[in-house]
């Protein structure tokens, strides 16, 4: 069941309904079956499964097997959040939508994967932010690799506050981001940086000291420098790693966001696969209207006092009115300061006690919150990232005979909807493919078969090994 799912979202069938467009026999002789189950079959048997299992802790064995057998090479991740939009009418709670630049219902999705974009652990819950989730998703990634390995974790400004560098710093783990706006003044003269990235030399001109940040302690800047002047800042906790070598992994950053566009556009990460919520009592905080207007009160009480302030110095400097007159408007002019003074004294008074935020059902006792249940969800979101981590390690491999890094994504995808046959034995499983009209693609995909063929693979559950070739010409 689970090995068909995955076959589906590998296909590119964005959501599990998505199933009934496939030939349900062909789909079947790709995973040992006479045909894939029906989609209410499908349906039932994976709800069943997402609730009695653990979602992220089979993720979690995912990515340590993942790790174990390829490992990555640089201890680099990058940890992001990816907004899912609803759009029913249960009161969910609203968060961030960066597509489309304006606050929607929906859910977050965090997400980390490794310096090769492949995906390793996830979380999913309610918007909030990256200083709120980076703790679990840090402790998944521990429980991944183990107490004791280092990890720098890249984020971009979204996340760049003190409360995340100390969550990392909690966790044992260095951290690199972007400095927020307003870039700080350099101190430090630049000095040249380089490093090698696919066999070229990079090289920069850094300015490279230490800064103090408020509510988290001392961390290493770095100012790049281009026409001699600085075009961007990077604050770090790293200290033995070259300037350049930094900011290069920094600028890696589009490894995540390339696995959200992919992972969203091919593997259908953005379904919500699951619309049954929890309804109960909106016990979140909600900022506080009376406090907001008590705001502009006080707003308005200062602006009428500046206004009296103003127009005293002005009385006295007025050249069209005569002493006498002055002094018979001057009384009126303090007394208007006096009484703006104890307006805005009043206001203030009564902005004080007023709270900054109090419970939704102090404001309506009949506010709602829906939870989505993540049980499913999550089960079918381990699935997903499994076929995206399946063609990333196809593809990088067929790159390797390939040698075209502008076009090898597009083949290898394209090649899951490629012909063949398969062929059961009581010993052995034979793929068969057929040839394909590029001769360089074939000759790729022939020495693929070749290095895959090494190690023969298994179906889960399984014990025949699989054999791959190409049909003759």
């Amino acid at each position: 069941m689970l090995t068909a799912t995955t076959l589906g979202f590998a296909l590119g069938v964005g959501t599990v309904e998505g199933f009934k467009h496939l030939r349900r026999t062909d789909a079947g002789a790709a995973v040992g079956l006479n045909m894939i189950p029906e989609l209410a079959t499908l349906r039932a048997r994976l709800a069943a499964l997402a609730d009695g299992t653990d979602p992220l802790g089979l993720q979690r064995a995912f990515a340590a097997g993942m790790l174990a057998v390829d490992p990555a090479g640089d201890p680099v991740y990058f940890v992001d959040d990816h907004f899912v939009a609803y759009a029913g009418a249960a009161p969910v709670a609203k968060g961030w939508n960066t597509k489309r630049r304006h606050a929607q219902s929906g859910r977050d999705d965090t997400l980390l994967v490794d310096a090769r974009g492949r995906a390793v652990v996830f979380s999913s819950g309610e918007p909030t932010g990256l200083s709120t989730t980076l703790p679990g998703v840090l402790d998944q990634l521990r429980a991944v690799i183990g107490p004791d390995a280092p990890i720098l974790l890249g984020f971009d400004r979204g996340g760049a506050y003190p409360v995340t560098f100390t969550a990392c710093r909690d966790a044992g783990a260095d951290w690199v981001t972007y400095r927020r706006k307003p870039l700080a003044d350099s101190t430090a003269p630049p000095k040249r940086s380089w490093t090698v990235r696919d066999r070229k030399r990079v090289t920069m001109m850094l300015a490279d000291e230490t800064v103090h940040l408020k509510g988290y302690g001392d961390a290493r800047q770095l100012t790049l420098f281009e026409h001699h002047q600085p075009v961007l800042q990077v604050l770090t906790s790293e200290t033995n790693a070259t300037g350049a070598d930094l900011v290069c992994w920094l600028r890696s950053r589009w490894r995540i966001e390339n696995m959200f566009k992919y992972a969203s556009a091919h593997n259908g990460i953005d379904a919500l696969a699951c619309y049954d919520m929890t309804i109960s009592a909106d016990d979140r905080k909600m900022a506080n209207p009376a406090r907001a207007a008590a705001r502009k009160t006080v707003k308005a009480a200062e602006g009428e006092l500046a206004a009296a302030e103003r127009a005293l110095p002005q009385l006295l400097n007025d050249d069209a009115l005569t002493l006498a007159q002055k002094n018979a408007t001057l009384p009126d002019a303090h007394a208007r300061i006096r009484d703006a003074t104890d307006a805005v004294a009043a206001a203030k008074a009564e902005l004080k006690p007023l709270p900054a935020k109090v419970l939704a059902t102090d404001l309506n006792p009949d506010a709602q919150r829906a939870r989505p249940h993540l049980a499913r969800r999550g089960l079918q979101m381990v699935l997903r990232l499994l076929a995206f981590n399946v063609e990333a390690w196809l593809a990088d491999h067929l790159n390797a005979y390939l040698t075209d890094p502008d076009e090898y994504r597009a083949i290898i995808r394209n090649l899951f909807h490629h012909g063949g046959q398969v062929d059961y034995t009581h010993t052995a499983i034979t793929v068969t493919l057929d040839r394909l009209d590029s001769p360089r693609v074939a000759r790729a995909l022939g020495l693929l078969c070749d290095e895959l063929n090494q190690a023969p693979t298994r179906m889960p559950g399984d014990h025949r090994p699989i054999t791959y070739q190409l049909a003759d010409a």
